[in-house]
């Protein structure tokens, strides 16, 4: 009898899940079809701050939608970039580094050589110029797409829009979800770990409201330190260990949006964000493996910063033709109270006492006449006070300062006040479109920066469109590498007559879209990049000095193709041919040579998720991603150590998942189930890294994703 109750029981649960999942199956065919077909369509507006296609926009593009990011379990805006064509990230186990078609910023540049915003908005750290991109940055739940741009784009964005541009777009009023929540629980080399991201939103007339969070609590502990390491800084007591005992990383961001929206008038919309992280420092580059198993946790590399920014955006329907754009952002950041740095030496741990707060803000007006012609001017002022670094080294036994400190080093103002031009005519709509801008900057630290752009976006068919680009950026100088103070012997000291790197770059794309299931693009770029900032050896330490030029040819090429909800499959390989100018001569220039360092001269990336056989009421899918990384030449620092120039090897990256499609348990609330995998294959090997050793390959990972919007 009882047994008859359960399967009655059982039976009417599945009855429920079914009719659920007929009453929302249309609207999520619908909006999968939108994401595969459409995807061309979707309009981006990072490219000329106006709302187009991508085939319209005058940059090479791409768009990482939502459903890209559900398709592939994406962690994080770091993910999102490894897996895009052009390019290429070194995760050093505390922030990723990112370069971009054979360029980078330098080993531990993070990320700066391009600049990431959230809805327009800068979220550099601003001592360093440089970007977090793990699940610190952003809740990916509130996300709508990402949009990236490769090229320069200085012309609209200023200083540090320099190889690219990553915008993160948050989710529309008309998207918004009382639910929108994920976690993960899983394996890190062995080690527990887990993470969430959650959104929530809604709307009340004329207003709307946006809550996010999400957090991580993982452990790579137990990579090895690779043995192609010409000279790594360990230790006297580290003996024969070669693996992490301290890789651990938490991060937290905490986001909230309230907006007021009249269609007729205009909008105002207040943001904050509030993001910290801590990692375990045993790759850190002022010494390698210095965290022991000490009960009191004494010793040991500790990086953790934070940052707090408040974002104003207004936004008033003067006419039908003219827009009134106001926006203010007030930031400040710095290291947290656990942070240390354990430089090898048990007499003392070194803390670093760095702060920054300032102000950015930006008047914009944008003259559209007609559907075919617009206009845009625009003045912005960034205001960045630096505290500069003062560190105080500390007896490990009493946490008490040492004798003979160093005086504090006081603050430095920063200015830069920059005005811009920006506009774009349909010569023959929808046929011919040209796009062109300048950008002139004034800083307090250097010279001012005239930068521009010009493009021609052509439809030369229905299915063929073709874009020829010219773009000028300028990189500055960061606080860091202009004022650095050195916590060891060999460590960056700063340089206060360091120019702002320049770059000119020359691109053509061709797009190809024969059909609704297919599409392709090409593109081919050359950089030139001048006054390029290189770490060369001043007295025991190392300082960064305009030292070099870069000449970079890429080609990038992309397919996809997608039917429905039956597969979705994607290919892209890239080609660099990089060379240097060191502008200089001696052993350093003779021995390190002109061959580019730290980025490979091609990659290939594959991916693909096709549905599998399994009960209506669960459908699955399966889904592979990898990565084929070209052989990577090592650091000019390491190059050094060896005695020889060498070159680490190609290694291939694998990830694969299981999940089910949306599950309708109740009207309205969809579940998604998913097993993930990172580095399946268990690839080790090296990234180049910095001043004697490298870094270990990304850590296997397996977890289980649990996914529901309400």
């Amino acid at each position: 009898m009882r047994r008859r109750a359960r399967v009655r029981l059982f039976s009417a649960l599945l009855s429920v899940a079914s009719a659920a999942h007929a009453q929302s199956a249309e609207k999520a065919s619908e909006i999968e079809d939108l994401d595969l077909v459409g995807l061309l369509n979707v309009e981006v507006s990072t490219a000329s701050k106006t709302a187009e296609s991508i085939e319209e926009a005058a940059a090479v593009i791409t768009v990482v939608t939502r459903a890209d990011i559900e398709r592939w379990g994406y962690q994080s805006v770091a993910e999102v970039l490894q897996h895009t064509v052009g390019f290429y990230l070194i995760d050093d186990h505390i922030l990723p580094n990112t370069g971009v078609r054979g360029m980078t910023g330098g080993l531990g540049a993070e990320s700066g050589v391009i600049k990431v915003m959230i809805d327009g908005r800068s979220v550099a750290y601003r001592r360093t110029s440089g970007n977090w991109l793990g699940v610190e940055l952003v809740p990916l739940e509130s996300v709508h797409q990402i949009e990236i741009i490769r090229g320069p784009a200085s012309a609209l964005y200023g200083a540090d829009a320099f190889l690219g541009v990553v915008n993160i777009i948050t989710l529309p009023p008309d998207q918004l979800r009382p639910i929108r929540a994920r976690a993960t629980v899983g394996l890190t080399e062995g080690n527990p770990g887990t993470r969430f991201d959650v959104a929530s939103g809604t709307r009340l007339g004329r207003f709307d409201f946006l809550l996010g969070a999400a957090g991580e609590l993982t452990d790579r502990s137990g990579l090895v330190l690779p043995s192609t390491s010409p000279a790594p800084r360990l230790p006297d007591d580290v003996g024969n260990r070669r693996f992490a005992s301290n890789l651990t990383r938490r991060s937290l961001v905490l986001q909230s949006r309230i907006g007021y929206r009249e269609q007729r008038v205009g909008e105002l919309v207040l943001s904050a964000y509030a993001s910290g992280f801590e990692r375990g420092g045993d790759f850190a580059h002022w010494a390698q493996l210095t965290n022991v198993a000490d009960p009191e946790r004494t010793r040991g590399t500790i990086v953790s910063l934070g940052q707090f920014r408040v974002n104003f955006d207004g936004v008033v329907h003067a006419t039908p033709e003219l827009d009134l754009a106001v926006s203010s952002t007030y930031f400040q950041g710095g290291v947290l109270p656990r942070d240390r740095i354990d430089v090898a030496n048990r007499l003392f741990y070194v803390e670093r006492n760095e702060s920054y707060r300032g102000v950015d803000a930006l008047a914009e007006a944008r003259f559209t006449p007609s559907d075919r012609f617009t206009l845009i001017f625009g003045v912005e002022t960034i205001f960045d006070r630096e505290d500069l670094e003062s560190p105080h080294r500390v007896d490990p036994v009493t946490n008490l300062p040492v004798p003979e400190q160093r005086e504090e080093r006081g603050a430095i103002d920063f200015v830069d006040v920059g005005a811009y031009v920006s506009s774009s005519y349909k010569l023959l709509d929808p046929w011919l479109k040209l796009t062109g801008g300048m950008r002139y900057d004034h800083h307090s630290e250097y010279a001012g920066q005239l930068t521009g752009r010009v493009g021609l976006t052509s439809r030369l068919s229905r299915a063929l469109t073709a874009k020829l680009l010219y773009g000028s950026a300028f990189k500055a100088p960061s606080p860091y590498l202009l004022h650095a103070e050195p916590l060891r012997l060999g460590d960056v000291i700063g340089n206060p007559d360091l120019e702002p790197q320049r770059v000119h770059t020359l691109e053509y794309q061709t797009s190809f879209r024969p059909s609704r299931f297919f599409w392709m693009s090409s593109a081919i770029s050359h950089s030139w990049l001048l006054d390029k900032a290189e770490f060369t050896p001043q007295g025991q330490n190392q300082t960064a000095r305009n030292a070099a030029s870069q000449r970079s040819l890429s080609w990038e090429t992309s397919a996809n193709v997608a039917h429905y909800e039956d597969y979705t499959a994607y290919l892209s390989f890239e080609l660099v041919h990089s060379v240097r100018e060191l502008g200089e001569e001696g052993y350093f220039a003779d021995l390190v040579g002109h061959e580019n360092v730290a980025y490979p001269p091609w990659i290939v990336r594959g991916g693909g998720v096709v549905s599998v056989p399994s009960p209506p009421e669960v459908p699955l899918t399966l889904g592979l991603e990898g990565i084929l990384v070209g052989p990577r030449r090592a650091a000019d620092a390491s190059i050094v150590e060896h005695g020889a120039p060498y070159s680490l090897p190609a290694h291939f990256l694998l990830d694969a998942s299981l999940a089910t499609r949306e599950i309708y348990l109740a009207p309205g609330h969809e579940s998604r189930v998913a097993l993930r995998s990172r580095n399946l294959l268990r690839t080790r090997g090296a990234d180049p890294g910095f001043s004697g050793f490298e870094y270990p390959l990304a850590p296997a990972e397996l977890f289980l994703e649990l996914r529901h919007t309400y």
